[in-house]
C-alpha cells in the first residue's frame, strides 16, 4: 500500500445534524474508497451505540449516512498509514475546504475524530473533549470525539460517552429551533 491510495470523496449534504471530520483516509480506507474502513476502527459500532444511527453500517454503507443526518469528511484527502504522515501545513491546507464545506451546507454539528483533527483545524494546543467553548466556523457546535481508532487507548465505553455527547447536542440543537 502506498500514499497513492485514492482519495475518498465527502459525503454531506444541506442541513445535516453532524459532519463528522478525520485526519484523513487511512490505507485500507483509500483502498476500499469508504472510511473508517480498518479493521479496528470502532467508528460504526459507536454510531449506532450512540443512537445516530438505527443499525450498525459497514463501511461500504457509509453512502446511507445522509440519510440519518451524518455527513463525514477529512482534512485531507489523501491516505496514508498513519495521520502522522501528514505535515502540519498539509492539515492546516485542509482548512479552507472544511470552511467552504460548512458554509454551503450548514451543519448543526462539526464532530472532529480525534483531539488531534480538531487542533489541527483550529490551529491550537489544546482541547478537552466535547462541545468546545467557542466555534471555528460560523454557527456549527464543535464537538471534539477521541479517535475512533482501534490503536486509540480509551476503552470503548468511554468513546461512547463522547460520541453520545453529540446525539445529545443535535438534540439540544434541534429543540432550539423548533
Amino acid at each position: 500500500m502506498t500514499d497513492s491510495e485514492g482519495p475518498i470523496p465527502d459525503i454531506i449534504a444541506p442541513g445535516l445534524d453532524a459532519l463528522f471530520v478525520g485526519f484523513n483516509p487511512g490505507t485500507r480506507s483509500g483502498r476500499l474508497g469508504h472510511n473508517y474502513a480498518g479493521p479496528g476502527n470502532q467508528f460504526w459500532r459507536l454510531l449506532a451505540a450512540a443512537g445516530l444511527t438505527p443499525r450498525l453500517l459497514r463501511p461500504e454503507e457509509d453512502r446511507l449516512l445522509p440519510e440519518f443526518g451524518l455527513g463525514s469528511t477529512n482534512l485531507v484527502a489523501r491516505a496514508t498509514a498513519s495521520a502522522a504522515d501528514l505535515s502540519r501545513a498539509e492539515l492546516r491546507g485542509g482548512v479552507p475546504r472544511l470552511r467552504a464545506l460548512v458554509a454551503e451546507f450548514r451543519p448543526r454539528v462539526i464532530a472532529y475524530t480525534g483531539k488531534g483533527v480538531y487542533l489541527a483545524a483550529a490551529d491550537r494546543a489544546r482541547a478537552e473533549w466535547g462541545v468546545q467553548p467557542d466555534r471555528l466556523f460560523d454557527g456549527p457546535v464543535d464537538v471534539v470525539l477521541p479517535s475512533p481508532s482501534g490503536l486509540a487507548r480509551l476503552p470503548f465505553a468511554e468513546k461512547l460517552r463522547w460520541f453520545r455527547e453529540v446525539r445529545r447536542v443535535i438534540d439540544a440543537e434541534v429543540d432550539t429551533r423548533r
